[in-house]
């Protein structure tokens, strides 16, 4: 993933354009970083542990019961947290296709000191016409990982090891529209090394995979709404504020770095930058929406 990885996880207009290669090189604090600010795990999408909260009333069938209602909240920090979607599978049974979950696990290198694990979902339905299409971008983000793995492989000292998983999330599905994303980590020497969220978004009609950075109209005033969303949903990120508007209107508008994907709250919106990820929820999506 040399590529893809170099300009989803290393901020270009910081850092510049670096192969795989020079990640695997680079300084141990890199894994420091990514444990002190583990964006994935962002503080304000906790479960409240209050049973007495309803499960959010506006989710699809299958909808994960930590989602409380924003009516039923008791508190202010009840009533935040409620409205920021938080990372679940919404898996469907009702619609004219089906999801299954497969799982590649395998080694490389002399050694077998590199070891990759993915997730990742198989479309089908009784009506199949179309779906290799579809099934064939779900499974174009595992090529990546896998020739990345390879290159790793290449350059890893034989005392060393290194471990590459990926999760795959259904985060929605209906007729029209089908979101994953796969959470990806690697492992140097069993620390924490890199961290990615990766979205696929299908249209079902078309069974097209969708251009990601077309969905959404951003520029610069949505960077700034961007910065100050953020901040109230995921609190101070320290690193983000040497990020100007621009740099953040391109990370968003970066294919390689841009994160965007469906869900039952409206869509998640954010990007990978060199020590992590970060997302906000959009509820109100739809007034940005591009018309391309």
């Amino acid at each position: 993933m040399k590529g893809k990885w170099s300009s989803g996880k290393l901020v270009a207009l910081i850092f510049g354009s670096m192969a795989a290669g020079m990640l695997l090189l680079g300084s141990f604090c890199i894994s420091v970083f990514l444990l002190l600010e583990d964006i994935g795990r962002k503080s304000l999408q906790a479960e409240k542990e209050n049973g007495d909260y309803k499960p959010y009333e506006a989710y699809e069938e299958g909808g994960d019961e930590s989602y409380r209602s924003y009516e039923d909240a008791e508190d202010e920090e009840a009533r935040e947290e409620s409205i920021y979607y938080d990372f679940h599978n919404e898996v469907r049974s009702d619609l004219s296709y089906q999801i299954r979950m497969e799982e590649l696990s395998c080694y490389y290198g002399d050694n077998d000191n590199v070891l990759v694990k993915v997730e990742y979902p198989v479309v089908s339905s009784v009506d199949s016409g179309g779906l290799d299409g579809i099934n064939a971008a779900l499974y174009r983000e595992v090529d990546e990982i896998k020739r990345y793995a390879e290159s790793v492989a290449d350059q890893l000292g034989s005392q060393e090891s290194y471990a590459f998983e990926a999760e795959c999330l259904v985060t929605y599905m209906d007729e029209e529209k089908f979101s994953i994303v796969y959470r990806e980590n690697g492992y140097l020497n069993e620390e924490g090394y890199e961290s990615y969220v990766i979205p696929v978004n299908i249209d079902m009609e078309s069974k097209m995979a969708l251009t990601n950075t077309q969905l959404l109209d951003i520029d610069d005033a949505f960077s700034i709404d961007f910065r100050e969303r953020c901040e109230k949903q995921n609190g101070e990120i320290a690193f983000l504020e040497s990020f100007s508007d621009q740099d953040i209107t391109e990370l968003l508008t970066d294919t390689g770095s841009l994160i965007i994907f469906y869900t039952p709250m409206g869509m998640e919106v954010g990007f990978n930058y060199y020590y992590g990820w970060v997302t906000v929820t959009y509820r109100d999506y739809q007034k940005y929406r591009s018309h391309i």
